[in-house]
C-alpha cells in the first residue's frame, strides 16, 4: 500500500500533468461521480504496485464515510480482510480494512484523520481471551490494519473495526460511522500442563473443632493452561487424596475449570491429626493421556493449645521497680498444640496480674504472643490487709496467663485420638497463686486469690474426672470424655526490687553457712567467704547490679559479675531466702581483698576493705 502522503503527491503530480505541468501517467484524474459530496477535493486512482490500482479522494467534506474492503466498484462494505480465517490456539494473523467515501463512488479517503477502535468476541470477555498488538488506530490513509492473537479464544470469533470521528488526536466514541467485521475460527487450545496454584489454608482442624482460626475446610486450586501458557476454560479435572487417614475426604472428586482456567477441591478434615495432599488430573487432547499434579502438603490438627505446650515467660525477672513507676517488663506466652505445632495465628491470651499493669491481651503469631507489664500501685506486701490478700515475700508479682485448650493425654496406640484405657490429665480451674502455695487461699469460706471461673458457676471447681479435650475415640466419647474443653495456664513470678538500693551480708566460704559481721582473712593465705547482695527490702537487687572482688596481693577466685535475671530465691541453709550469692576464693598475695558492688545506675556502689 502507498502511504498517505505518497500518494497525495502523486495525485498532485497528475493534477500538474493534466494542467501541462507533467508528463507522468500514474494518477489519471477524473471527475467524482458521487453526489452530496459539496467539496472541491478530487478523485483519482493510484497503482498499488502489485497489478491492482484503488480508487482515491482528496474530498474533505466526507458525509459518510465506511469500512470494508477494496475501493470503488470492487468495495465491499462492512467486511474485513483477514490474512487467516482459521487460526491454531495462540495463533495470530492479520486484520484489515479501507476507509471509502460511499457518496463518492467508494473512493478510499486520503485527505480526512478517522479512528479505528478494534474489538472482538472474546478480547471483550472477562477475562480477556483474544488480544490486538494495539487497542485503536488514528489513520488519514484510508487505511487501517492490526494483528489479532488468540490466547484462549476457542471456536469463533466475530472481530469487529468501529470508525470514530478525530478531534485534534482524540478519537470520538461517542459517535459511530460505521463498523466492520470479520470471523475467525480458532482450534480447540491443546492442554500444555495442570500447576497447583495456591491452598486458601495449609492447616484444617480435625472434624470434632469448630474453630474459627482453624478452617474445618480448605480450598485447594490448580490451573489448566495450554501449550502457548493460555487459560483452558471449561477442562474437566479429577482429584484425589495422597492420604484419608481419619477420614479426609473430598467435597467433590472433580471440577470444571473457569474462564482462568482454574479449579478448586475442596478439603475437609477428619477425625485425628494426619497430613494429606491433594492430586489433580486432566486428559490431553487425545483423552488418553494423563496430566498430573500435586498440591502442598495439608495438615490436619487441632490448634487447640494444649497444657504441657503452655509458657509464660520474662525479659527480665528483677525489675528495679519497688519504688519506680512505669518499668516495663516484657512478657512472652508460648503455645503449642497436642503435636508439638504453634497454634494458629490470632489465638487469644489472656493475662492477669497481682500488681502493677499487665497487657490484657495478645494474639499469637507463630505460635507466640508478647504483652508488657509496668509498675505502678501498691506493690505487693503493702496492700491493706482488709482486701485479705495473701503473699509470702514483699515485692513478689504473680502474673498469669490462660487460654482455651485441653489438658493432655498418653497416647498408647498412635491413633491421636483419647481411649478410654489411656493415661490422662485433668485441670481445676486456674487461679492466680499470689503466694505460690499451689493452693486457691480462703478466708471466711471464699478464695481470695484470682480465679478463671471457665464453668461459669460462680466458684471455683475443682479438677473433673472427665478427659478435657478434643480428640476422643467413639467409646471415650461414649463415657462422658471431651464434653468440654479447659482453661490452660501459666504463671510466673517477677521481684519488684528497689532501685539504686545495695545491702551486702558475709557468710563463711561453705556449708553450713553462718553470716558474719565481716569475714577475717585466714591468716594461713588462703581461704574462702560468701557475700549476699539484697535491697532494702531483703530481696534481690534490680537487674544490672554488679558484684566485684579485686585484691593487689591476692590472687581472686570464684563469681563476679551482673547479678542473676531471676527473683533470687536462694535454696541455701542458713542464708537469707532471697537475694544475689557471690563465694569468692584467695590466696595471699600480700595487699588486702576489697570488695565492691555497683547498683543498677552506677549511681551507687558499696565497697569494703578486708584485712
Amino acid at each position: 500500500m502507498i502511504k498517505p502522503n505518497i500518494a497525495l503527491a502523486f495525485l498532485l503530480t497528475g493534477l500538474l500533468a493534466a494542467c501541462g505541468g507533467g508528463s507522468g501517467d500514474s494518477v489519471v484524474p477524473e471527475t467524482g461521480t458521487g453526489t452530496g459530496t459539496g467539496d472541491d477535493g478530487t478523485t483519482g486512482t493510484v497503482d498499488n504496485g502489485d497489478g491492482t490500482t484503488d480508487d482515491i479522494t482528496t474530498g474533505t467534506n466526507i458525509e459518510n464515510p465506511r469500512l470494508g474492503t477494496g475501493t470503488g466498484s470492487g468495495f465491499v462494505s462492512g467486511t474485513l480482510k483477514i490474512s487467516s480465517t482459521n487460526l491454531s490456539a495462540g495463533g495470530t494473523t492479520n486484520v484489515s480494512a479501507v476507509i471509502v467515501d460511499s457518496d463518492n463512488g467508494n473512493a478510499k479517503i486520503v485527505s480526512q484523520k478517522y479512528g479505528v477502535v478494534f474489538t472482538s468476541t472474546c478480547s471483550e470477555s472477562d477475562p480477556a481471551k483474544a488480544s490486538f498488538s494495539r487497542a485503536n488506530s488514528i489513520t488519514s490513509s484510508g487505511e487501517v490494519s492490526v494483528t489479532y492473537e488468540a490466547q484462549g479464544c476457542s471456536g469463533t470469533d466475530i472481530i469487529s473495526f468501529k470508525l470514530y470521528p478525530v478531534e485534534g488526536s482524540n478519537v470520538q466514541e461517542t459517535e459511530l460511522l460505521h463498523t466492520a467485521t470479520g470471523t475467525v475460527t480458532v482450534q480447540p487450545p491443546e492442554v500444555g500442563s495442570i500447576t497447583y496454584v495456591s491452598t486458601d489454608s495449609p492447616a484444617i482442624s480435625v472434624s470434632t473443632i469448630a474453630n474459627s482460626l482453624l478452617p474445618r475446610l480448605t480450598d485447594v486450586i490448580f490451573k489448566v493452561v495450554d501449550e502457548t501458557n493460555n487459560p483452558i476454560a471449561g477442562k474437566s479435572v479429577e482429584f484425589s487424596l495422597s492420604n484419608t487417614n481419619g477420614g479426609i475426604t473430598l467435597a467433590l472428586d472433580s471440577g470444571i475449570t473457569d474462564e482462568n482456567g482454574q479449579v478448586k477441591a475442596v478439603v475437609r478434615g477428619g477425625t485425628t491429626h494426619a497430613i494429606t495432599s491433594v492430586k489433580a488430573t486432566t486428559l490431553a487432547n487425545d483423552n488418553v493421556t494423563e496430566i498430573t499434579t500435586n498440591s502442598l502438603p495439608i495438615s490436619v490438627t487441632t490448634g487447640l493449645p494444649r497444657q504441657d505446650r503452655f509458657t509464660l515467660s520474662l525479659n527480665t525477672f528483677n525489675p528495679g521497680a519497688y519504688n519506680v513507676d512505669s518499668v516495663v517488663v516484657g512478657v512472652t506466652a508460648t503455645l503449642g498444640d497436642a503435636f508439638g505445632n504453634p497454634v494458629p495465628d490470632g489465638t487469644v491470651v489472656n493475662f492477669t496480674a497481682e500488681s502493677g499493669l499487665v497487657g490484657s491481651s495478645c494474639e499469637t503469631t507463630g505460635g507466640r504472643c508478647s504483652v508488657s507489664w509496668s509498675s505502678g500501685g501498691v506493690r505487693p506486701g503493702n496492700a491493706d490487709v482488709s482486701l485479705n490478700l495473701v503473699n509470702e515475700q514483699i515485692g513478689m508479682t504473680t502474673i498469669l496467663a490462660y487460654s482455651q485448650g485441653e489438658a493432655g493425654f498418653t497416647d498408647g496406640n498412635a491413633d491421636f485420638l483419647f481411649d478410654t484405657n489411656e493415661p490422662f490429665l485433668a485441670y481445676e480451674e486456674p487461679f492466680r497463686d499470689d503466694n505460690w502455695n499451689s493452693l486457691v487461699d480462703v478466708n471466711a469460706g471464699q478464695p481470695v486469690e484470682a480465679f478463671i471461673d471457665s464453668d461459669y458457676n460462680g466458684t471455683h471447681s475443682a479438677a473433673p474426672s472427665l478427659y478435657q479435650g478434643a480428640l476422643c475415640s467413639t467409646a471415650a466419647r461414649g463415657l462422658g470424655h471431651c464434653g468440654s474443653l479447659m482453661h490452660v495456664r501459666a504463671q510466673t513470678r517477677l521481684m519488684q526490687s528497689v532501685a539504686n538500693s545495695v545491702v551486702m551480708r558475709f557468710f563463711n566460704g561453705s556449708a553450713p553457712f553462718v553470716e558474719t559481721t565481716t569475714p577475717s582473712l585466714d591468716p594461713s593465705g588462703s581461704g574462702s567467704f560468701c557475700v549476699v547482695l539484697q535491697d532494702d527490702n531483703g530481696n534481690i537487687p534490680a537487674s544490672g547490679t554488679t558484684f566485684s572482688a579485686a585484691g593487689d596481693g591476692y590472687k581472686i577466685y570464684g563469681s563476679t559479675g551482673v547479678v542473676p535475671n531471676s527473683v533470687g530465691k536462694i535454696e541455701q541453709s542458713g542464708m537469707p531466702d532471697y537475694g544475689a550469692v557471690y563465694c569468692v576464693d584467695y590466696e595471699l598475695d600480700g595487699i588486702p581483698v576489697e570488695i565492691v558492688v555497683t547498683a543498677t545506675s552506677g549511681s551507687l556502689t558499696r565497697s569494703q576493705r578486708l584485712q
